[in-house]
């Protein structure tokens, strides 16, 4: 499906706007003409919102051009400045309206310009756009996504930092009801299409129900669950890999272990399995079959049902109202179930062995789309075209991928692109020890802690609040050329790592779709800047001046903040050019600063089997030694005959090369005494590698 996007020019001023799901992206670009140091010495953009029925209103600035702003200030005394006032100072701009986007908007756009008095500005070209809401892309597959900024400003401002559970000991019993203001804002469209899809599965009595379950402690989600349990048409297979079935560190047993004994005596022990593949049932997933067990739509996605994965990470879900689609799902349930989530049996099925067609093409009903589902024998079946896919962009590639530890070509993909001066790679990169952000020149950020800015906070941003323990953008996807004829999404519950797509359970879905591909880069925009702006945070300390906007005469900042936006060496050039869906000067090429160092040290090295190894490693190397010696004493017991064996032995012994025979043969005992230190050398004994 072709891509909604709105656009205006206005003497020089050139606006794009691409809707996603409550979010819009504003993207700007002036003519070289419309930018000089002189008398069009850029000072931003300022920016109205106007929903269809009400009154306009300005889009708000936390960053001024005042230097009254310090590590002191409150909310009380300073928030947000007009952007008349305090212009945007970016050629693009990711809005989320705080109502959502369900009916038209439409936005006002005016470059302003300094007039040589200071941070004083005056007014310059302006356009007007109005932006439809393109929610229902397809008619029956919808992604939807969270709000994932429990850590930001807004859930800061709009929610004062409330937690998300009560206060005490973790538990799955509580009134949800004080929250539902807090988890309608947090868990957004996803949410809503979460309990859509269970509420369509609790009406239909005659149908039955089929879940696929990792982190599992949303209480809505969990007596729903034992609700269609008790009528007996709900079946459910639940992760029991150790963190979901053992103590932790503190003690404390998970919450997974509780709701598992309660969908066991709800839906009754044989309607539910207990497994983990190679290493995790990392699915995440609703079916909905009719009565006779034919399936007829899927939930699927990254988001777990719990309430970080709904209410505090960046997550989605994708609906898909197509019972092959859902019969691919259903077929993976089934073979789990049956085969007691074992690995071996669901390598060895056909729906393990490659990406399966959704749609051969684009329809209004479905995008041009294949998936892919896990534990495969070889990760290439899923990664390979995807690794692909990466190395031969043309113009973008947005990325968020998480636990890089499994290895595989995505990552290195990901790290060859960040190279090509053509193309623009923008993207995070999560692990347990925090969260680092690829900027488009390249760089990897530090691997910054999710202490979400409770130190060293500069004015005037408040302290957020922490989430908790975990990942905070849990959503793995990669958006390979949004705004070009080729887009494609890759996405699902997969880490994207080699390691897990052969030992766990997951989805990889490939998109080939230019209008959801926005969404996906809408999406990827918005997260990337936010923790983009947590980065930059970690710069500047309480007793350095605050941030705030450029202006000239500005202390320590000669070069005006849109210069490099019209350099062709810099990266900010094809980011607005991008964008903007302009054409890019021929020859355009980006000097770029990759450093991935921040990645590579959150990632522990792969420990040798050499000198100084571990006993483990030894004793791995001697139990494969052995195997590989095929002793004719096994043999023998084995039920080879004696005749075999000792046949065998001999064969053995001339092929040793004994140093003692050769010398009783004539061999020097030097030429004997080199080779047995030779053959010593070769066996890489194991005793010597526990030492």
């Amino acid at each position: 499906m072709k891509a909604a996007t709105f656009s205006a020019d206005n003497a020089g001023l050139h606006v794009v706007i691409y809707p996603g799901d409550n979010k819009i992206l504003i993207a700007m670009s002036l003519t070289d003409g419309n930018v000089n140091n002189s008398d069009k010495n850029l000072a931003g953009f300022a920016i109205w919102r106007r929903y269809e029925g009400k009154a306009e209103e300005i889009l708000q600035n936390r960053i001024s051009f005042t230097d009254g702003v310090n590590n002191e200030t409150t909310a009380e005394t300073r928030v947000w400045t007009d952007t008349d006032k305090a212009p945007f100072q970016k050629f693009r701009w990711v809005d989320v309206p705080a109502d959502g986007f369900n009916v038209p908007i439409t936005y006002r756009v005016r470059a302003l310009y300094f007039t040589g008095h200071g941070y004083e500005t005056k007014a310059g070209p302006e356009v007007t756009i109005k932006a439809e809401p393109v929610k229902q892309l397809h008619t029956k597959f919808r992604p939807a996504f969270t709000r994932g900024y429990i850590a930001s400003q807004a859930y800061a401002d709009k929610f004062q930092n409330k937690d998300i559970r009560p206060k005490g000991a973790k538990t799955l019993h509580f009134d949800t009801k004080p929250f539902e203001a807090q988890y309608a804002w947090l868990g957004a469209d996803a949410r809503v299409q979460l309990f859509d899809f269970i509420s369509d599965c609790e009406k239909d009595t005659s149908a039955k129900v089929d879940v696929f379950a990792y982190d599992l402690d949303e209480p809505a989600v969990i007596a729903a669950i034992c609700g269609m349990g008790k009528q007996g048409r709900l079946r459910a297979i639940l992760d029991d890999a150790p963190l979901h079935s053992k103590p932790g560190k503190a003690g404390v047993m998970p919450l997974e272990v509780e709701a598992t004994k309660m969908i066991i005596a709800a839906a009754g022990k044989n309607n539910v399995r207990q497994g983990h593949f190679n290493r995790y049932q990392h699915n995440k997933v609703f079916i909905k079959r009719d009565s006779r067990g034919n399936a007829q739509r899927v939930l699927f996605g990254s988001m777990n049902f719990s309430l970080r994965g709904i209410y505090v990470q960046a997550n989605n879900v994708i609906l898909v109202d197509d019972p092959n689609v859902a019969g691919m799902f259903a077929k993976a349930f089934d073979d789990a179930f049956k085969n007691n989530v074992k690995a071996g049996p669901f390598q060895a099925d056909p729906i393990s062995q490659g990406y399966m067609l959704g749609s051969a093409t684009n329809t209004s009903a479905l995008p041009k789309f294949s998936l892919g589902l896990s534990p495969h024998k070889a990760f290439n079946v899923s990664l390979g075209p995807m690794s692909d896919r990466i190395r031969k962009a043309t113009s973008s590639v947005l990325f968020a991928v998480m636990e890089p530890t499994g290895q595989g070509p995505v990552l290195a993909s990901l790290r060859t692109i960040a190279a090509q001066p053509t193309v623009f790679s923008y993207g995070t990169v999560e692990t347990d020890k925090g969260l680092a952000v690829q900027s488009p020149d390249g760089q990897m950020g530090v691997m910054t802690g999710f202490a979400a800015l409770t130190k060293n906070v500069p004015a005037p941003f408040k302290q957020e609040f922490p989430g908790g323990k975990g990942m905070h953008i849990h959503d793995k996807f990669v958006v390979v050329d949004f705004n070009t004829s080729n887009p494609t999404v890759f996405t699902g519950s997969s880490n994207l790592a080699a390691g897990g797509e052969q030992a766990n359970g997951d989805s990889l879905a490939m998109i080939e779709d230019a209008a959801i591909a926005n969404m996906f880069a809408i999406e990827a925009v918005a997260l990337f800047d936010h923790y983009h702006f947590r980065k930059v945070m970690q710069t500047v300390t309480a007793k350095e001046p605050p941030l705030t906007l450029w202006y000239p005469g500005k202390p320590n900042a000669p070069n005006p903040w849109w210069k490099a936006y019209f350099d062709p060496k810099r990266i900010q050039m094809r980011d607005r050019l991008l964008f903007a869906n302009l054409p890019l000067p021929a020859n355009l090429a980006a000097v770029k600063d990759v450093d991935w160092s921040a990645v590579d040290m959150a990632v522990p090295p792969k420990k040798p089997i050499k000198k100084g190894g571990s006993s483990k490693s030894a004793a791995r190397l001697k139990v494969k030694q052995r195997r590989k010696a095929k002793s004719p004493r096994k043999l023998a017991k084995k039920g080879g005959s004696s005749k075999s064996a000792a046949r065998l032995k001999v064969k053995q012994r001339r092929k040793t090369k004994s140093p003692r025979k050769l010398a009783k043969k004539g061999g020097s005992s030097k030429s004997a005494a080199r080779l047995k230190v030779k053959q010593r050398r070769k066996a890489k004994s194991p005793r010597r590698a526990a030492k």
